[in-house]
């Protein structure tokens, strides 16, 4: 009998390894020059990054990619390159943060434009749902995030939101931000939310005083999309973004 449990455990080593191989080989020669080509031309951040961290960048993507279940809505035409696209924003977060990061999410719906929520009843171009593990996106929102450098990007902004719930929700099993960081963050944020109250110009937009998730996701954008900016108007905003995502912006471009 225990023979016969070292060759199964044994046989089961081997199939492992044999599905690990075929990954890499699916990754290196295929996955990894599709990516490659796609974020060349559709996103931005990609094309900043040294060699070096372009190679984890699309470890990451594909990651992603092979994780989440994308769906379509109303008859979008959800391409391969779209879902390469969605899942370099995910990777863009997460690309310092812990492996399960994200993965309290299962699935992903693409809309073709701003689509009504079954939620709220209202129009939206994008929204998280963590009592159906679902994060949304309008795919012309997402293009437009992407096309234009202004701390508005609809990626960034949902995957913002759905790390911040996860954080909260999955606080018992793991951790995705560091506690000291996040007390930091929220000490910053209601200070700033009440400062705003009767600032005109401020950098961030109006919609970041909503709540603080909101203030996290605005945050979010800004940090990743106009990181020189940011860091010179609110630097200690920027130093604890640093902090919470393992990532210098300025440093990475």
């Amino acid at each position: 009998m225990e023979r016969f449990d070292r060759r199964m455990r044994s046989s089961k080593y081997i199939v492992e390894f044999i599905h690990w191989i075929l990954k890499e080989l699916r990754f290196h020669f295929y996955y990894k020059p599709f990516f490659h080509r796609v974020l060349v031309l559709q996103y931005p951040f990609y094309k900043s990054l040294s060699e070096i961290r372009k190679k984890k960048f699309l470890r990451l993507v594909g990651d992603h990619y092979d994780y989440f279940e994308f769906v379509p809505r109303e008859n979008f035409k959800l391409t391969r390159a779209v879902k390469a696209v969605i899942s370099a924003g995910a990777a863009h977060l997460a690309y310092n943060l812990p492996e399960e990061s994200l993965t309290y999410y299962e699935r992903i719906l693409v809309y073709p434009d701003n689509y009504r929520s079954q939620i709220t009843k209202r129009l939206h171009r994008g929204e998280v749902n963590p009592g159906l593990r679902l994060i949304v996106f309008s795919w012309k929102g997402v293009v437009e995030g992407l096309s234009r450098d202004e701390g508005i990007n609809l990626l960034l902004h949902e995957f913002a939101h759905a790390l911040w719930l996860e954080n909260k929700l999955q606080a018992d099993h793991y951790a995705i931000f560091d506690s000291f960081a996040i007390q930091q963050f929220e000490g910053l944020a209601y200070a700033e939310m009440k400062k705003m109250v009767n600032e005109e110009n401020h950098f961030f937009r109006r919609y970041a005083f909503e709540n603080i998730e909101e203030f996290f996701a605005v945050a979010v954008e800004n940090f990743f999309e106009r990181p020189q900016q940011f860091k010179e108007v609110m630097p200690h905003f920027y130093e604890v973004c640093t902090d919470l995502f393992k990532q210098d912006p300025i440093a990475m471009n």
